[in-house]
């Protein structure tokens, strides 16, 4: 048992080491990254160097990843001129190998995976953030009887949690959430369980008590009536009351290396991002019918009655401008200390994960 003077020390370190963060994030602010202004102004764009790129990601079609699909189905990589190739991988991991071994150029994943120890072992640099909350939710699969007190997380002590994959995304913020409810790593079961499918057999089948995943799965399953929401990540507001805090998702990445060679050919990858975001933002729900409409059968993986709701309850959770304030990148690499204590915070250089140089600049030219 913790004793009251180990924990305070404990809460000491970490706001300690928030603090760190947060004058590392004001000298970026000094230096220019954080005023919009002082970037990319008048700045031209440059040709690409290299016009045939490829990007790995996990699973093109999953929403987190939806700017990606709406930049190369709407033209803005080829606008750029760029000739895009997606490289779909089993796995964040093996993406990241992809790109390590050449076979890919750049990668769409989450910016957890970008901070993690083979993230930062490669260089690997966010330029454009895609997701400005964790686009998940977490559920029981019963309903509350009726005259009940609603079911909360602080309820799931001792219960076997389902997650993508142990030390996912999902498995982080199930443990941020968890922890903010008064539970500890120790008073859970987490289970790996993989693919929607197999998420939805683990549920059916008892093996899981509760499931942190994506829609459509979540959605689907909620209006199936066979899933109750206890904790709602979709959207900015409601995962901020679960959590206390701002938690990014998915990002475009980049090796540094790649980034200073091929300067002409990063920003471009840039501008087609911030193209396909703000035209997110401004899609009205007949442009993303007409979207789907167009797509290749079952390229999404689900209706487009599914879509649409999926898309609307995700629609803020898409970043606006592909901006990652340090402090977003900060927050979640708290999270991922509390989900892995072995973590060093004080050899990680979080700002030098994130570069917003380029998202920046294509801001400024877009408004142009």
């Amino acid at each position: 048992m913790t004793s009251k003077n180990n924990q305070g020390n404990i809460n000491a370190q970490r706001r300690e080491r928030l603090l760190g963060f947060a004058k590392a994030a004001a000298a970026l602010a000094v230096s220019g990254f954080s005023t919009q202004n002082s970037i990319g102004k008048g700045i031209a764009a440059p040709k690409p160097e290299k016009r045939n790129i490829t990007i790995a990601t996990t699973n093109p079609a999953a929403l987190p990843y939806l700017p990606l699909l709406v930049a190369q189905h709407k033209g803005f990589f080829a606008q750029q001129g760029l000739e895009l190739q997606i490289s779909e991988q089993q796995s964040a991991a093996r993406a990241i190998t992809a790109v390590g071994a050449g076979q890919a150029d750049l990668v769409c994943t989450w910016l957890e995976n970008v901070l993690s120890a083979s993230g930062r072992a490669l260089g690997m640099q966010s330029f454009v953030l895609l997701g400005i909350t964790p686009m998940m939710a977490l559920g029981v699969p019963h309903r509350p009887i009726q005259n009940q007190p609603a079911i909360g997380l602080a309820q799931l002590r001792g219960k076997k949690i389902g997650v993508v994959a142990l030390n996912s995304p999902t498995h982080t913020v199930a443990l941020a959430a968890m922890r903010r409810a008064g539970l500890r790593a120790s008073d859970l079961g987490f289970v790996s369980v993989g693919s929607p499918a197999s998420a939805q057999a683990a549920l059916r089948s008892g093996q899981i008590d509760a499931l942190i995943h994506m829609d459509p799965l979540m959605l689907q399953q909620e209006q199936r009536g066979e899933l109750h929401i206890v904790a709602d990540l979709r959207s900015p507001p409601s995962a901020y009351d679960v959590l206390g805090m701002h938690l990014p998702s998915s990002c475009l990445a980049a090796p540094q290396d790649f980034l200073q060679r091929f300067p002409g050919t990063a920003q471009a990858c840039s501008d087609a991002m911030l193209q396909a975001l703000q035209w997110l933002a401004q899609a009205s729900l007949r442009d993303m019918l007409r979207l789907q409409e167009s797509l290749p059968e079952n390229t999404l993986g689900m209706d487009a009655q599914s879509f649409v709701a999926s898309f609307e309850r995700l629609r803020l959770a898409f970043s606006s401008d592909g901006i990652c304030a340090p402090l977003l990148a900060s927050n979640l690499l708290q999270a991922m200390h509390d989900a892995e204590p072995a973590l060093r915070l004080e050899k990680i250089e979080v700002l030098k994960s994130v570069n917003n140089t380029l998202a920046y600049r294509s801001l400024q030219r877009l408004k142009a």
